[in-house]
C-alpha cells in the first residue's frame, strides 16, 4: 500500500534550496522587462519564506494541541460569587471509604454488605416455604408441600407403600380370580397379637355411606372431619374379623359379611335387628365391638392403624391391575 504524503504532514519533507537578491541594485539602469523580471523574483522569495514558516498544505487545519484529561472532583458551586468549582484533590488509597447510605423518609437505610462468593444470603423466614430457610427453598422459589393429595386427599406425609410381598400378590390374585372378598393377617406387638382384615363389598360400601348421610341429615355429624371419622369407623367394624392373642389370652372371630344381601358369599354375618327398621345396624355392630373388642383406645388406635395399611396394600395392588412386569413375579418362586 502506497503511503499518501500529501497530508497534513507535509510540511516535515526536506527544504529545497533557497535564493537571495543581491542588496544594491540600481533600478535606474534597467529597462521595463529586467523590473518586472526582480519585482516577480521579489514576491516569488517572500513567497517561499512565508511557505517554509507556514506550509500552504496546513494553513487553516492546525490541529489543537491535545490534553490528556486529569480525574478531578469538583466541589460544589459558590453560588455568592458564581465561580466554578476548583479541584478537590482525591483521597489517599489508605483512607477508608465511608459506607454508603440511602435516605428513606427522615432515617438512612444502611445498604447490605457484599457477600463473599462462598457465603449463603439471610432468608426471611416469610420468603421460605413452611419456614423453611434453605438454600435449595430460596433458590426454587417453590411454594409448601403438599400435605394432601389434591385428586383423593390422602395424607401426603405418609411413607411410600412398600413393594408387596409374593405371597400378598398371589392372595389378591386368588380373591379376584375366585371373585370374593381379600383378607390378609399382621401381627402386633412383636408377634404376641394377630389381626385380620378383609376387603368389603360394593353393596356394604353402600350401606356405610347411606348411614353416614342419615346420621348426618339427622344432626348427628355436622363438619366434614366428623362425616371421615365415621366413615372410616365403619369400615374398620366390618373390615375386622380376627382379633387374637397367641397366648390365647383373648380371641375374637367376627363375621366376614354385614348381612346376606350385601355379602351372599361369606361365610357368617352380623345378627342384630337395627333400632330403625329404615335404618341399618351398623351403630348396633358399632356398640357392640367397642364394649366387647376394641375396649381400649390403644387397641383401637393400633388396630386402625394396620386397618389403614391394609387400604393402602389394596390400593397398591389394584394401581397395578395393568402393569404386566409386577404381575410377573408371581410366577412360582425356583
Amino acid at each position: 500500500m502506497v503511503e499518501d504524503h500529501d497530508d497534513a504532514n507535509s510540511y516535515m519533507r526536506a527544504p529545497s534550496n533557497s535564493f537571495e537578491l543581491n542588496e544594491g541594485i540600481d533600478e535606474s539602469k534597467l529597462n521595463d522587462a529586467e523590473k518586472k523580471m526582480l519585482a516577480d523574483l521579489g514576491l516569488a522569495g517572500k513567497a517561499k519564506k512565508d511557505e517554509d514558516a507556514f506550509p500552504s498544505s496546513v494553513v487553516g487545519t492546525v490541529e489543537p494541541e491535545k490534553h490528556v484529561a486529569e480525574s478531578v472532583t469538583l466541589s460544589p458551586v459558590d453560588s455568592d460569587q458564581g465561580k466554578s468549582a476548583e479541584p478537590v484533590a482525591s483521597l489517599p488509597e489508605d483512607v477508608p471509604v465511608p459506607k454508603m447510605e440511602v435516605e428513606i423518609g427522615d432515617e438512612p437505610v444502611p445498604l447490605p454488605p457484599l457477600l463473599d462468593e462462598d457465603e449463603e444470603p439471610d432468608i426471611p423466614e416469610e420468603m421460605s416455604a413452611e419456614g423453611d430457610t434453605s438454600q435449595e427453598s430460596f433458590d426454587a422459589g417453590s411454594s409448601a408441600p403438599l400435605k394432601e393429595c389434591p385428586h383423593c386427599g390422602w395424607d401426603m406425609s405418609l411413607p411410600v407403600i412398600a413393594e408387596p410381598t409374593y405371597d400378598e400378590k398371589m392372595g389378591f390374585l386368588h380373591s379376584v380370580l375366585g371373585q370374593k372378598t381379600f383378607t390378609h393377617q399382621y401381627d402386633m406387638f412383636g408377634g404376641k397379637v394377630v389381626v385380620r382384615f378383609r376387603t368389603l363389598t360394593t353393596k356394604e360400601m353402600d350401606v356405610v355411606y347411606n348411614q353416614v348421610f342419615l346420621e348426618r341429615d339427622d344432626g348427628i355429624i355436622t363438619t366434614i372431619q366428623d362425616y371421615w371419622e365415621k366413615v372410616n369407623r365403619y369400615r374398620l367394624y366390618l373390615q375386622l374379623t380376627y382379633l387374637a392373642a397367641v397366648d390365647g389370652s383373648f380371641t375374637y372371630n367376627l363375621p366376614d359379611g354385614y348381612s346376606e344381601g350385601t355379602n351372599p358369599h361369606a361365610l357368617e354375618h352380623h345378627d342384630f335387628k337395627p333400632s330403625n327398621p329404615d335404618r341399618s345396624y351398623l351403630p348396633e355392630i358399632e356398640q357392640h365391638i367397642l364394649e366387647e373388642v376394641l375396649r381400649t383406645e390403644t387397641i383401637q388406635r393400633s388396630v386402625n392403624t394396620l386397618c389403614a395399611r391394609f387400604n393402602r396394600l389394596v390400593s397398591k395392588l389394584e394401581a397395578m391391575i395393568d402393569d404386566s412386569d409386577f404381575w410377573e413375579a408371581t410366577k412360582e418362586q425356583s
